[in-house]
């Protein structure tokens, strides 16, 4: 079996980071000769359609211009192909514009595609991929961390002032607690500026990093007693898995992916609402006996098992 992965390999966030992975724990195993790896920006020639005629499968994780025309080359020299579905952009579009063009790249692909890996069942759910589909968490590998000293009052929330992140009902609800219980809860934001950023500074209590260095962000992480994923959707939330590796309690909107590997207790804390998330907050807040939380996430190797077994099986 040999497969042509067209993927995102240049260090960033998001995608790149699931790429990067994948073909990490495949160079390392003894598959790493069946799989070839093409950045997804590279520009369309002769010689990388050419090499169609060698290979089994063309996979492509997320979209890109250079993934839809061989998908569609593929299909029409009878080779098999799948997809990695990241997020939807035909959703995303809800939140923030998306070109149109990319979304048709979205659906040729989604149509050339034998099988989609979504990320999470909520994600082919939400975006009506019924048939077709293997779902593939994203993977995590738990590094083991001696005794973290907490703040016991600090938060951190990830996804700057998107309003789809809904951090300004976060700090609403904050305030509210402070208010009532005379605390002093404070919040390290980070991510870009969006529609709600002026808003959310606004509270006295939040200080906004905007983007920098990941090793900020994971030192807040590993400061911080609590960790709010509050979205109105997430395809999966590697941010969600961060926190757990930084020993943090984690509080989740109900349209989370990740939630579907986790098991639900005190310290991992799904809600609904705002009264839920005023709830989960002061509960945190008060617990003092700290627990791991238990999941079922995969390594990084153990993802990279799954692609390769179906794309075996193909």
């Amino acid at each position: 079996m040999k497969v042509l992965y067209i993927g995102d390999f240049i260090k960033g966030n998001g995608p790149s980071t699931v790429d990067i992975n994948v073909r990490n724990s495949i160079e390392k195993s003894n598959q790493s000769n069946q799989v070839e790896f093409l950045q997804s920006t590279t520009k369309i020639s002769f010689s990388i359609v050419k090499k169609i005629h060698n290979i089994d499968v063309v996979h492509v994780s997320g979209v890109s211009f250079l993934g839809m025309m061989l998908m569609l080359f593929s299909r029409l020299c009878r080779k098999k192909t799948s997809m990695t579905m990241h997020g939807s952009l035909s959703m995303e579009s809800q939140f923030r514009k998306i070109a149109l063009y990319r979304r048709v790249f979205e659906l040729i692909q989604q149509r050339c595609a034998n099988k989609i890996m979504p990320v999470s069942n909520l994600l082919a759910e939400k975006a009506k991929i019924n048939k077709k589909v293997i779902v593939i968490p994203n993977g995590v590998n738990f590094t083991v961390k001696s005794t973290i000293l907490k703040q016991e009052n600090l938060i951190t929330l990830i996804g700057g002032g998107r309003k789809e992140k809904r951090h300004f009902e976060v700090c609403e609800v904050i305030k509210e607690i402070n208010d009532k219980n005379d605390l002093n809860i404070k919040v390290n934001l980070f991510g870009e500026h969006g529609i709600d950023s002026s808003k959310i500074n606004s509270f006295s209590f939040v200080k906004d990093f905007g983007f920098c260095n990941k090793d900020i962000v994971f030192d807040s992480l590993s400061k911080s007693k609590i960790f709010i994923q509050y979205s109105e959707f997430e395809s999966f939330s590697l941010a969600v898995a961060d926190a757990i590796n930084s020993q943090c309690y984690v509080i989740t909107s109900n349209l989370v992916g990740i939630n579907e590997f986790i098991t639900l207790s005190n310290g991992y804390i799904v809600v609904d609402n705002k009264q839920q998330l005023e709830e989960a907050i002061i509960l945190q807040y008060n617990e003092k006996e700290r627990k791991d939380i238990d999941n079922k996430l995969l390594t990084w190797e153990q993802v990279s098992d799954k692609y390769v077994k179906c794309w075996e099986a193909l």
